[in-house]
């Protein structure tokens, strides 16, 4: 059977604690953030979600019956267990049923929280310090990258040198990438790229970088 033909159906080998289907299924297209045991922090895409559990699909090799945490662009935090692998995806049964639409909304920027302070949703934070580079005013300075998304970077600035408006950060293996200076507290600042990291980009850096040595 293929991962999107069984996807929640928890009636048939794995049983779990709702004797029901979770009633509404809903398919989206959600990057989140996967924390498991032996995986550290990679990237990750959820292709449908209910009440009682989700599909995400993922580069990372998962394995049935781990336990595992996805963070969503905005924070919502959903934690479960892999019912199923295939593929390349797998299907999660969740630790507690949760509230699809209020997900979804935060996920997405609509909740009233959200519109009310007018904040884009930020997309999930990689923690993964390594060394780069950032190219401002045509000279070249040595940085360290604290962690990464698909849409910006947190660096730390030894040397606090002059930044220019828009400027060039060279991670190792991953493309050059325009930025602008969102924030700047002492010697860390934090910087948005002009244009998004592609996911599949990042996911492969991503498992590369925390791939045991």
């Amino acid at each position: 059977m293929g991962a999107a033909e069984h996807q929640f159906d928890h009636n048939s080998s794995h049983p779990g604690p709702w004797a029901e289907r979770a009633p509404r299924t809903v398919t989206t297209l959600m990057v989140g953030k996967l924390i498991c045991a032996g995986a550290g922090e990679q990237l990750c895409r959820v292709r449908n979600i209910s009440a009682t559990g989700m599909m995400l699909e993922s580069p990372f090799p998962l394995r049935e019956s781990d336990s595992i945490v996805v963070e969503l662009r905005g924070g919502p935090v959903l934690e479960g267990k892999i019912m199923w692998v295939s593929a390349g995806r797998a299907g999660v049964q969740f630790s507690a049923p949760i509230d699809v639409e209020e997900v979804l909304a935060t996920a997405k920027g609509s909740s009233p929280a959200a519109r009310l302070r007018r904040a884009v949703p930020r997309a999930p934070r990689f923690q993964l310090a390594t060394t780069a580079r950032i190219v401002c005013n045509g000279i070249s300075h040595a940085v360290v990258m604290e962690n990464i998304s698909q849409s910006g970077a947190r660096i730390r600035l030894p040397n606090q040198p002059d930044l220019d408006r828009v400027m060039t950060l060279v991670i190792p293996g991953l493309s050059p990438r325009s930025c602008t200076v969102r924030w700047i507290e002492n010697d860390v600042a934090g910087v948005a790229f002009i244009e998004m990291l592609p996911y599949a980009e990042l996911a492969a850096w991503l498992n590369e970088m925390q791939a045991p040595r």
